[in-house]
């Protein structure tokens, strides 16, 4: 079967004049050509999606689209939709992005000096003995890591095996002064050299891997005390990674919706939050998150004000309401 033909291309001068046959509103047209340039047509479109009307059957009822489960639109947008606004709302996202790097980046950098100091401790290794041996090279050793994790399915390897495989090609790749280093002098690397070449996905799984003595151990640094919930700190890990690699390629994320759930801990800190399903299933709930982590590392932070003063000047777009973030009373 043949593919449908490309759409053609425009100028941008026809790229306006299709968007104000449309509907929408554009006071500056020198400008609007300026911002189709610098961001592009598509890229803005992301944006003004959610302006575009719901087409409606004969009973006012939305029509789904035959390829994804959500209302059909047409291409004419809502009353009042204008292009300074939209231009708002990704600059809006644009800082958003920024505010989350920087709070991810005080989660990764703490669990990674978290884990190699952990880990790197070693452990009891003589019956009954209550203190730890020292075990820089802990990376290396597959008792650390849970038995589910290191059985063969058929002719595939196993998920510890995968992950020495990825880490192998990230120590290669490093360009870490202190990787490079060892690897000229011939010097075994130990736990807290090593994890600098990580990403946060390695960084994730290797931690999800671990057995439950371990993960407990980490949790606690971060105010999850039930030791049986070290698998809620796996599942955000999860999340984050996900936030990270959309923020770090420019990737819309202010009304991103997530097929799962994320999973919380018992305290008493989400109580507000338990059993919202869309802001469980929306970055807020992922702030939140982030916000309790960053809590535990920073107490006098100001991380989270930073985001509610963002969020304030969140701006006016038909269709794009403060609940597309997750927020579980908008106002």
């Amino acid at each position: 079967m043949p593919l449908t033909p490309a759409k053609p291309f425009k100028q941008y001068d026809e790229l306006i004049n299709i968007l104000t046959d449309r509907g929408m509103h554009i006071a500056d047209t020198p400008r609007a050509i300026r911002k189709l340039t610098q961001v592009g047509y598509y890229r803005l479109s992301g944006f003004w999606y959610p302006a575009r009307k719901i087409q409606r059957d004969d009973n006012q009822n939305p029509i789904n689209c035959e390829f994804l489960n959500r209302p059909k639109r047409s291409n004419h947008f809502e009353p009042k939709t204008q292009f300074e606004q939209v231009v708002n709302l990704y600059l809006f996202d644009k800082q958003l992005r920024l505010v989350m790097l920087d709070g991810l980046e005080r989660i990764e950098v703490y669990i990674r000096s978290v884990i190699a100091h952990e880990l790197g401790r070693g452990k009891a290794k003589m019956p009954g003995s209550g203190d730890d041996i020292p075990d820089p090279l802990a990376w290396q050793d597959a008792d650390y890591i849970n038995g589910k994790f290191l059985t063969r399915k058929g002719n595939k390897r196993s998920l510890w095996s995968d992950w020495q495989n990825k880490h192998e090609k990230l120590i290669k790749r490093s360009r870490e002064d202190c990787i490079v280093w060892h690897q000229r002098n011939d010097k075994e690397m130990p736990f807290w050299v090593v994890i600098e070449a990580w990403d946060f996905g390695t960084l994730s799984k290797y931690y999800g891997m671990l057995k439950d003595k371990y993960r407990q151990n980490i949790c606690a640094k971060l105010g999850i005390t039930d030791k049986k919930e070290t698998d809620v700190l796996r599942a955000w890990l999860m999340e984050m990674n996900i936030l990270r690699n959309r923020c770090a390629h420019h990737t819309r994320i202010w009304n991103q919706q997530s097929s799962k759930q994320l999973k919380l801990t018992s305290h008493a800190y989400f109580d507000d939050i338990r059993g919202d399903e869309n802001t469980l299933s929306r970055l807020y709930g992922v702030m939140r998150v982030m916000w309790f982590l960053i809590e535990q590392i920073g107490p006098n932070s100001t991380w989270f004000k930073q985001l509610n003063h963002l969020i304030e000047e969140f701006p006016t777009v038909p269709g794009c309401p403060l609940s597309s973030l997750g927020l579980p009373n908008p106002h």
